[in-house]
């Protein structure tokens, strides 16, 4: 009777945690979005870091060069697959360009990150002696848990979702495909006529210079963070297509 008893308590105490149980959560499109901008980010990031080290040659340039075939082998799937999640969701935020699909957002992720990894080296302000130092100092740094994108904990959450649309190819020399192997470009002679009347539609404009190969030049404006028109020109005489 005792033992009935019991198992009764236990089959409704195990009936009554089950209905109270919290689902699991499913990650929205705009979190693991976030998540696949950030593998990209930090794609160009440490791939900026190796290719600046690896510059300088001799030893520092085998560690560089090996280091980047580690990173490489353990990442692969995942910035194969956060480039393709990334660029279905900015496929309607793309424009035509010298026959390439270009994604504005994702030239400035390139710039931006390009530009976090080439500051932080501060290669051209160093000394020959100085710049091997630094270098030296932050490849070994890039080892054991550090290598994994997986453990950065604004990607982690949301790898799982992510490896679900790693494609058949998974050469990740051009990720991110959006940017066409862009990062930005100086200002062409059209820049200034343009990011001008950029600014008095928008209390948070920025223009950015996304070729500038006279008579052609390519721009892109933001509103913050968002990109909202582009503008191609040729000779000076520009067109604008509205994202």
């Amino acid at each position: 009777m005792i033992n009935a008893h019991y198992f009764y308590l236990a089959a409704l105490s195990a009936v009554f945690m089950s209905g109270c149980a919290t689902p699991p959560t499913i990650p929205d499109a705009t979190s693991i979005e976030k998540a696949a901008t950030r593998v990209l980010s930090e794609t160009v990031y440490f791939s900026t870091l190796f290719s600046s080290c690896a510059a300088l040659g001799g030893d520092t340039e085998l560690d560089a060069i090996d280091i980047q075939q580690n990173w490489i082998n353990t990442n692969a799937n995942l910035v194969a697959a956060a480039d393709s999640y990334y660029s279905q969701q900015q496929a309607n935020n793309t424009f035509t360009y010298d026959g390439k699909t270009l994604a504005p957002v994702t030239i400035r992720l390139v710039m931006d990150a390009r530009n976090r990894a080439t500051n932080e080296l501060a290669l051209a302000q160093r000394s020959p002696v100085n710049k091997q130092k630094t270098c030296q100092f932050r490849l070994a740094q890039i080892n054991g848990n550090k290598l994994p994108l997986a453990n950065d904990p604004l990607i982690a959450p949301y790898q799982a979702e992510l490896l679900t649309h790693v494609p058949l190819d998974l050469n990740i020399a051009d990720a991110p495909q959006l940017a066409g192997g862009l990062s930005g470009a100086s200002q062409g002679a059209t820049y200034f006529t343009i990011a001008k009347a950029h600014e008095s539609s928008c209390t948070a404009a920025y223009t950015l210079s996304i070729a500038n190969q006279w008579p052609k030049e390519a721009y892109a404006n933001f509103c913050g963070e968002k990109a909202v028109d582009i503008i191609t020109c040729e000779w000076g005489k520009c067109e604008t297509k509205k994202l």
